[in-house]
């Protein structure tokens, strides 16, 4: 009786210990998944801020007034040539 009971004590205590561990990789799991989520979160907020630049900076108004600025104008219908595809 008394090794039977040593068994069952030793298989107890690595039970425990199994859910120890678990307990412990399902924390640092839990937690790269936190920290990716707030990696995507951040990424996908700059990636709106970079759309917006984008769409400011390229709008015809903002086109239009750098190139007057720089002494370019738009093509008089004389100076146009029209290229024909094959």
């Amino acid at each position: 009786m008394r090794h039977s009971t040593l068994v069952l004590a030793t298989l107890v205590t690595l039970t425990l210990l199994g859910i120890v561990g678990a307990r412990e990789s399902s924390r640092a799991q839990f937690i790269r998944i936190q920290s990716a989520q707030s990696r995507i979160f951040a990424l996908d907020n700059r990636w709106g801020q970079l759309q917006l630049e984008q769409a400011t900076l390229s709008s015809n108004t903002r086109v239009g007034d750098i190139a007057h600025k720089l002494g370019l104008s738009a093509p008089k219908n004389s100076q146009t040539v029209m290229v024909q595809s094959r």
